[in-house]
């Protein structure tokens, strides 16, 4: 235990120390990504726009919602989807983070952790490149946020910690057993839908209807009090539960720390097998 916790001190130590190689790598990411596109950054607002545009369309015109408590439905609509673009793009690009750079994990000398780091730090800053976006639409459509976007921070915070987790785990799960990738894909769908990306998190939980197996998974989902947070900067009716909140952080520390221990115990085989 003594070493593990001495281990795991000096990788952390040497992380800090190489901090600059990991901006390094997050700015290599974002150049490669935008080097042949015109458009540029704007590709990273666009898919979750014209999907926003989408749902707002069909659930506003076609199939109206009934209620105007979360109106302006874009708006709110932009609130859950640009933070959860930033979760699906890194749960489905992490079991790349480590397989797509083999030459360089074998090759350089730094933790091998850096390189998940990497695919979560480049889509927080495409997420960070979102936001104008969303102000914008909020000023258009005389939308305010109110205090409670001073915890952003805690719920970008939260995030970090949660898709942490979820990438330490998928890296080298994902080398090991190839087929790991093709499901994530599957999953990172379904999760979309069991997520309140589309509707709010209230839906479910203060609901009579819907089986308290349901209501237990969004209630330890770390993703439904991350979404929440930032809706409640500008809809205060969407502001998760104490007790979610709690549930949901719990868990998403508690993931983070398996994550490490898969990582640390699979990287032998991680190295053998790229």
């Amino acid at each position: 235990m003594v070493l593990a916790r001495t281990e795991t001190w000096a990788r952390t130590r040497t992380l800090i120390a190489r901090r600059r190689i990991l901006w390094l790598l997050i700015s290599r990411d974002l150049k490669v990504k935008y080097s042949d596109s015109t458009l540029g950054y704007v590709w990273t607002v666009l898919e979750p726009l014209t999907m926003a545009a989408v749902y707002w369309f069909v659930f506003s015109r076609i199939f109206p919602r009934g209620t105007a408590a979360s109106e302006p439905y874009l708006v709110f609509l932009l609130l859950g989807m640009l933070p959860w673009q930033w979760a699906s793009a890194v749960i489905s690009g992490s079991p790349r983070s480590i397989s797509g750079e083999a030459r360089l994990v074998r090759s350089v000398d730094v933790p091998r952790e850096i390189w998940v780091l990497r695919t979560v730090g480049s889509k927080f800053v495409e997420f960070l490149f979102s936001l104008p976006v969303l102000f914008a639409f909020m000023i258009i459509l005389h939308t305010g946020a109110n205090w409670y976007i001073l915890m952003w921070p805690l719920a970008m915070a939260l995030m970090w910690v949660t898709l942490l987790g979820f990438a330490f785990i998928l890296a080298p799960v994902c080398v090991m057993f190839s087929d790991m990738e093709r499901l994530m894909r599957i999953m990172v769908r379904i999760l979309f839908y069991m997520c309140p990306v589309l509707y709010g998190s209230e839906k479910v939980l203060q609901s009579k209807h819907i089986n308290p197996v349901i209501k237990a998974f969004y209630e330890y989902n770390p993703f439904t009090t991350v979404l929440s947070m930032f809706r409640g900067a500008v809809f205060r009716n969407e502001l998760p539960p104490v007790s979610t909140a709690v549930h949901g952080t719990i868990v998403a520390f508690a993931l983070l720390i398996i994550g490490l221990v898969v990582f640390r115990r699979l990287e032998p085989d991680v190295l053998k097998e790229i």
